[in-house]
């Protein structure tokens, strides 16, 4: 695809984009509550209350006095009155704006208010993916959507047999899910061919290796300083969802660096095809070398950004920072762990199934 053809096109998608999401902010066919909108220009916000604990955390409680319009649903039309109460950290409140759209519920005929409207922020990131996508892909775009859908097709089934299982069958449904996850996403975007297939010999054997030890390592400390407690709305067996996050999250370090890896020596024969097994094996090695650092701090960083608010109000509230690491750090430092060891570990699968491979068929790629 001509440069010129994916800027184009990717602008027609933004602009698309763009028509669709003001359809969606005006619409309100996809909420199953009724919606409303504030007509306050100016809304009257007053303080309530000032607090301060023993540890010097300091907030507001204020009230809004909002004039509501229902826009959808039985009362369509009707306007009614409400008051919100919310703190100024909005911690678990929420401070609405002038004409903002607000999904709400009623009880005996009374509005409650549940939360923004916020359905026209999904359609505009969506087709801000997609136009990006395509401005940095061109053609391979269609094939990296398609993956996507299928892999969210495949984890809704995942996430529904889990819970039939109740968590009871934790490794056979992923283990499953990890290969047809692998699978879909290799054979759509690299096409069914000896390169896909070696990356996908890569990225299960970093996968499944990794995890095995880290299992083996979990079973001989016999788990001991794991606090399976600290897994955030844990609806079942607690234990069971840190094994399913691990094993995902293994997965999606292990793919990208064999994908690398792989295309990088395929390329690398295809140029050079009196390439000797000690060759391909050592510049695989070093492409490992130079692409395991970055990817392992990514992970890192990943792991800060997500438990970063915990930590803070953790700490805030006067914690010491042996019980906040116990309850929001140490169960991602574990899975960063695992996901590293893979890493490491797909730096030697990817080169030797890619110099094996190149060695023992000799043809043209």
């Amino acid at each position: 695809m001509k440069k010129n053809t994916k800027i184009w096109l990717s602008l027609l998608v933004l602009v698309v984009g763009i028509i669709f999401t003001i359809l969606t902010y005006f619409s309100t066919s996809f909420a199953n509550k009724s919606v409303a909108v504030i007509t306050d220009s100016q809304i009257k916000d007053v303080l309530v209350d000032k607090t301060k604990d023993n540890y010097e955390n300091k907030d507001e409680v204020r009230q809004q006095t909002l004039h509501l319009k229902i826009v959808s649903g039985r009362y369509q039309g009707k306007k009614f009155t409400v008051t919100n109460t919310y703190s100024l950290s909005q911690a678990v409140s929420q401070k609405y704006r002038p004409h903002q759209r607000v999904i709400v519920s009623f009880i005996k005929g009374k509005p409650k208010l549940v939360e923004p409207k916020r359905d026209w922020v999904v359609v505009l990131s969506m087709f801000l993916t997609i136009s990006l996508i395509i401005l940095i892909t061109g053609k391979q775009a269609s094939l990296l959507l398609i993956s996507m859908i299928l892999n969210s097709i495949i984890f809704y089934f995942v996430i529904k047999s889990d819970i039939r299982e109740n968590g009871t069958r934790i490794f056979l449904i992923y283990s499953i899910a990890t290969i047809l996850f692998t699978f879909v996403s290799l054979v759509i975007v690299q096409g069914f061919n000896q390169k896909m297939l070696v990356t996908l010999c890569a990225t299960l054997l970093g996968v499944f290796v990794s995890f095995s030890i880290f299992y083996l390592v979990m079973k001989l400390t016999h788990e001991r300083g794991i606090d399976y407690e600290a897994v955030d709305y844990a609806t079942q067996d607690p234990r069971a969802l840190f094994l399913a996050q691990t094993i995902l999250g293994v997965l999606g370090a292990v793919m990208d660096e064999a994908t690398d890896i792989v295309s990088s020596l395929y390329a690398l024969a295809k140029h050079k095809s009196d390439l000797t097994f000690k060759e391909l094996f050592i510049s695989g090695r070093t492409l490992g070398q130079e692409i395991m650092g970055p990817l392992i701090n990514v992970l890192v960083l990943i792991f800060m950004a997500e438990a970063l608010p915990m930590t803070i109000l953790y700490l805030r509230d006067n914690n010491t920072l042996v019980y906040t690491f116990k309850y929001t750090l140490s169960l991602g430092v574990i899975q960063s762990l695992s996901s590293a060891i893979g890493i490491v570990l797909t730096v030697i699968f990817a080169t030797l199934c890619s110099a094996v491979f190149l060695r023992n068929k000799k043809q043209r790629w």
